[in-house]
């Protein structure tokens, strides 16, 4: 038998956070679970935590390869999961014990592809819980004029057309239906940054049934300083121009350039401009700067 819910964690260089991550997933009220770790060539102590972990738990396994990316280890977990049901938890963050219960019974009462929670973020320095934040708290759907449409039912991205490009993009607030990521081959793009907004673009427009749930269970941590994203190395930030060409690639793929064309555009110059203002670095700024002014010739920075 296949366990209900395969659980994805791509591991590299977290062993200051991973035993809080494990016992979160370890403990899971519902136990019909399998937990994919896959060490992405960490160099500290994690995977001696992962042996250990998995030693006590046969429910645990763990992948090792050489350092390939965020990207690259989840789609390691992908290939290896068994579970109905797929959902993501990245290692320096930890899951409410009863986040993958009501996830999948809620999923499997919708008959869901797709099913969204909100998020807590979590500050390691203060310990201090808020799950109010717009971006992950869905806040954008309870805006909504028909909010009552996307909580108590199953919509599509047809219903979301004037927010499609605000709504949370991370994996590991959702649980996905196996048999739709494997029909509609959705894999995460390997070598980029940004690589989450590729990912959730595709499940939202591929997926028939999309469902939310209310209640905030993942704990992001919010001070850490790892993320490729957020982190110092400013170089990264100028594959968000080339996240943008996936998008709209994907958009296109899946009829829907058309009707998202201004929606898209309007969120491709915000986006830019947005992470334009967060480099420091004076040599990637002055190249990010010059593509931009390629795409926006009228643009003052």
């Amino acid at each position: 038998m296949n366990p209900n819910v395969s659980v994805i964690v791509p591991v590299y260089n977290t062993e200051k956070y991973l035993e809080k991550c494990l016992d979160s997933l370890v403990n899971q009220t519902l136990t019909d679970i399998e937990i994919i770790c896959v060490n992405d060539g960490s160099t500290d102590g994690s995977l001696a935590i992962l042996n250990k972990f998995a030693a006590d738990d046969f429910r645990i396994k763990v992948i090792n390869q050489n350092n390939k990316g965020q990207s690259a280890a989840r789609n390691a977990g992908l290939s290896a999961a068994k579970g109905e049901y797929i959902g993501f938890l990245d290692s320096d963050d930890f899951a409410d014990n009863s986040m993958f219960e009501k996830l999948y019974y809620s999923a499997k009462k919708n008959d869901s592809d797709l099913i969204m929670c909100a998020v807590n973020l979590y500050n390691d320095k203060t310990s201090q819980v808020s799950s109010d934040d717009p971006y992950f708290g869905l806040k954008i759907f309870e805006q909504q004029t028909n909010s009552d449409m996307f909580f108590d039912n199953v919509f599509s991205y047809e219903q979301c057309k004037d927010f499609l490009f605000r709504i949370c993009v991370v994996p590991w607030n959702k649980l996905i239906k196996s048999n739709f990521l494997k029909e509609n081959n959705i894999k995460f793009v390997e070598g980029l940054s940004f690589e989450d907004n590729i990912f959730c673009l595709e499940l939202l427009l591929k997926a028939k049934r999309i469902s939310l749930f209310k209640d905030a269970l993942p704990f992001y941590r919010i001070s850490t300083q790892h993320s490729l994203t957020y982190g110092v190395n400013d170089e990264v930030k100028l594959d968000v121009f080339k996240i943008f060409d996936y998008m709209q690639s994907v958009l296109e793929q899946n009829n829907a350039y058309t009707a998202f064309k201004d929606y898209f555009l309007l969120h491709k110059k915000n986006t830019l401009l947005y992470w334009y203002k967060k480099i420091n670095n004076e040599k990637v700024k002055d190249l990010y700067k010059k593509r931009l002014k390629n795409l926006y010739s009228d643009i003052i920075l």
